[in-house]
Parts: C-alpha cells; structure tokens; sequence
C-alpha cells in the first residue's frame, strides 16, 4: 500500500527543507509556489521529537481555519482538537496554532517556548518589532532540537519594507548570511509556480490568469519581484531609471547655476525627522542630493546640522510640515526636560534655516504630483531622480509605500513614509510637465549622446529600451 501523503518537488522546496544551519528562513515570493505545504513539511521534520513544541502563526482566523483542513490531509495520523487547533502527534510532539487578531498577540506567545516557529504570509505583520516579539518564543532547551522559524511570504502588504530589507536586499537567495555582530543565519528561497508542478498540471488556467494579468500584478504575483507589488502606490518607481550617477544627473541638467534648490522637513522626535534637499531645473525636472533622518534630537540639534550641511548654498525655499507651527505641539515640552522649547518648532528651526513656510499638505494631491514626476515614456526620460548614494533613506523606502486601505488615493500612514512626507513638502511649488516636449529637447539630445557610450552595465540609463 503506497501511503506517501506528500513528497517535496525538486527544486525550491527540497531546497528549503534541506537548509539546516538557518535560524531563519523565509520561503515564497510569488504566488503558487507550493509554501503552505512546504512549510507543514517542515514542521513534520521535528515532530518524531517527543518533546517537540511548535507554533503555527496565520494573520486571522480565517486563514488559520484554511490551514488546520490542509492539517488534517498532512497529518493523518495527528489528533486535531480546539479553536485555535492543538495538533498532537503519537510520539508526543506538539503544534500549536494561532492568529494575530490584535496587538496584543505578538507578546502572548512570548513565555513560551517552541523549538519551531512556522508564520504564513510574514508580509501581513506590519512591523519588525511585532515580528522580533513573536519570535522571541523561539527558543529550546531540548537537546537534539535547535530553535529555528520558517516564514512564507509574497510581495506587498504592510509589512513588506522591513521583510524585504530583513531578507532580501543586498542578500543573494538561497545563500546564508548573517548581520554584523549576529550569531544567527538567515536565507531567503525564492520560489514561483513554476517550482510547483502538480498545480501547474491540475491547474494550468491558474498559470494562464497570472501570465495574462496587468503590472504591477504580474511581476509580483508571477514572477514574485519584491521591487513591485500589489498596493504599491508608486508603481512608475524604476531603481534602473530613478537612481542616477552625479555625472549622468550633470548631463541631465543637475548642477546648473540657474536651477532652484528646497528643503523639504518633516518633523519628528520619537518617529523620524526627515529633511530632503531638492534641485529642480526650469523644466521641472528634480534631483534628490541630499537627506538628513533621526531621532530624539532638540529641534535646534537638526536646525544647526541642516545649516551646516547647506553650507553656502542658496536655498529658494524650505517647506516644513504645517504641524511645525503649532506652539509647543509635542509632548516633550515641559521646563523640565531637556528637549523643552519656548517656540514652536517652526521658530526653532527657523534660526538655522532660511525661508522656512509651511508647506501645502493636500496629501492626495501631493502623492499624484510626485508619481506624475517620475512617470516616464520609453525613449524619454522621467522628470525625478535621486542621486545614487545621496538619500540612501528615500530610495529604501519610496518604493515600498502602499496605498491606504480605506482611502487607496492616500499612501498608508502606518509605514516609515517620513523622508516622503518631507520630499511631498518640498514639491509643493514644483508641477509636472504637462505640456507636451518639443521635438529635440536638450534633454533628449543628452540622452542620445549618452547612448552612445560604448560602455554599458547594469546602471546604464537607456532610456529608449527600459520599461
């Protein structure tokens, strides 16, 4: 009688369920790449372990109910009971399941102890903080059992910045790393439909609706590209095309003496400050150079630093978050406390910035004026670019904006959107284009010398073949 239940596809998953020197490792990317049942494979590996005790985390109930009717097919020979489900194996080994249904149940698990810890779609927890919390239970005092987690995930959702920072950026796939100072390794396992060939076999409509739907759905649910994703606001973002060299942005216009130059701040104390440096040419065409972003400083520490680094540049005008007029809006303002002012923070600043007003704050409005900026044809360039190396803070976390659920015109402003927010501050007097482009603009002329270069690599600027 053949009793095999499952068995791993060669590639991703055998892949994954070999990895044994990762503390963490994070499995998926795309949709229909087979992680739910590579991940209860997973957990089947420790459950011959009498002392085993593992944790199952899903977002809701809901999507934990899904998960528990796939339990009972992948572990026929476990008792399943309860809400959340306790499943119990014959050797003695444990799963238990849960769901993260408010705040307060990141910390519930955290005087337990589970050797394993499996979480279904990572994406869906909003902060590393929840994440570290909920991690923090895993852990074994088990001989034989060393604690480790496996995470599955897909591009997008709220927690999508600090996931892909955590596991992917900078880091090669399917090759351990771990950060300066840190003991535990880590591995990101790529894998798409097409490292799941029985549902491209049962299902071979699922493969055609994921080919066939439109960006930036596809690159993220067909191919799982964390650059873009479903919600994404910014969806013309393009790191290739955005992220210029200084001697290409010269060429494109940056650094002429006739270009006007902004501050964008966005206060913060306890949440980052923000201040971004602008310079825009007649054409409104603008370059990110500079940035500045902290924390728990007096605002006369950031105005003096902000000073400094201008230096004798002349600024045409600084715009600051409007709440920066409000006197003694923040709660740190007692006579008491270091960080107390008499001013507003408006004022505060205002002794080391020049032309400091407040900003228009029409969110919406903003949003659509910075996406129209980037928005590009092929052959002709956007009108955005960040200097590479210059806002290491703004290139990081522009992409990985999403739109608010309740009001999709929005970005949501639960996510690390400070440097944005100050970078929509300083737009406020500066419009897309509109008016269609003449013939053979200077621009246009300077990226067809530019082509000619004989020399191309990964960041070569061809604006004619790049989408």
């Amino acid at each position: 009688m053949n009793d095999v239940i499952w068995k791993p596809h060669e590639g991703a998953q055998t892949y994954a369920l070999a990895v044994s020197d990762c503390y963490e490792v994070l499995y998926g990317g795309a949709r229909g790449g087979g992680k739910t049942d590579c991940g209860m494979a997973w957990l089947l590996r420790a459950t011959e372990h009498p002392e085993a005790r593992m944790l199952v985390i899903r977002r809701n109930a809901d999507d934990l109910a899904d998960w528990v009717d796939r339990a009972h097919k992948m572990y026929p020979y476990a008792k399943i009971t309860g809400k959340p489900a306790t499943i119990k194996f014959p050797s003695g080994a444990i799963i238990r399941t849960g769901h993260l249904k408010d705040d307060q149940a990141y910390t519930k698990y955290q005087g337990h102890e589970y050797q394993r810890v499996l979480i279904e779609e990572l994406t869906q927890i909003p902060s590393e903080e929840s994440y570290l919390k909920l991690i923090s239970s895993c852990r074994s005092t088990v001989e034989g059992l060393d604690p480790k987690i496996f995470c599955t995930a897909n591009p997008g959702g709220k927690g999508h910045q600090w996931v892909k920072r955590r596991f992917i950026t900078g880091h090669t796939p399917r090759t351990a790393f771990k950060e300066e100072g840190q003991t535990r390794y880590r591995m990101y396992i790529p894998a798409t439909i097409d490292n799941n060939p029985t549902l491209m076999k049962n299902d071979p409509e699922y493969v055609n609706f994921l080919d066939n739907l439109p960006e930036p759905l596809r690159s993220a649910w067909r191919h799982g590209d964390w650059d873009i994703f479903a919600g994404q606001y910014f969806t013309e973002w393009n790191p290739k095309l955005h992220i210029v060299k200084e001697d290409m942005a010269k060429k494109l216009g940056y650094g002429q003496s006739f270009n006007k130059k902004y501050l964008g701040i966005d206060w913060g104390y306890a949440n980052p400050f923000a201040c971004i440096w602008i310079e825009v040419t007649p054409k409104n065409t603008v370059f990110c150079y500079r940035e500045l972003y902290g924390t728990e400083r007096h605002p006369t520490e950031w105005g003096q630093d902000i000073m400094s680094m201008t230096g004798d540049e002349e600024i045409f005008m600084s715009l600051g978050d409007p709440s920066m007029w409000a006197r003694n809006p923040m709660s740190w303002n007692a006579s008491h406390s270091p960080m107390y002012t008499d001013k507003s923070i408006a004022m505060a600043l205002s002794e080391f910035i020049p032309n400091l007003v407040p900003a228009n704050n029409s969110r919406v409005i903003g949003w659509r004026n910075m996406a129209q900026l980037m928005h590009f044809k092929k052959g002709k360039a956007p009108n955005f670019f960040i200097i590479d190396g210059k806002c290491p803070n703004l290139a990081r976390t522009l992409p990985d904006m999403i739109r608010d659920d309740k009001n999709p015109e929005d970005i949501d402003t639960t996510l690390e959107d400070h440097i944005c927010d100050a970078l929509r501050y300083a737009l406020t007097h500066v419009q897309a284009p509109v008016k269609p482009a003449p013939k053979k603009p200077i621009l246009q002329q300077n990226i067809e010398k530019l082509l000619e270069f004989e020399e191309k690599d990964e960041t070569d600027y061809d604006f004619r073949s790049m989408i």
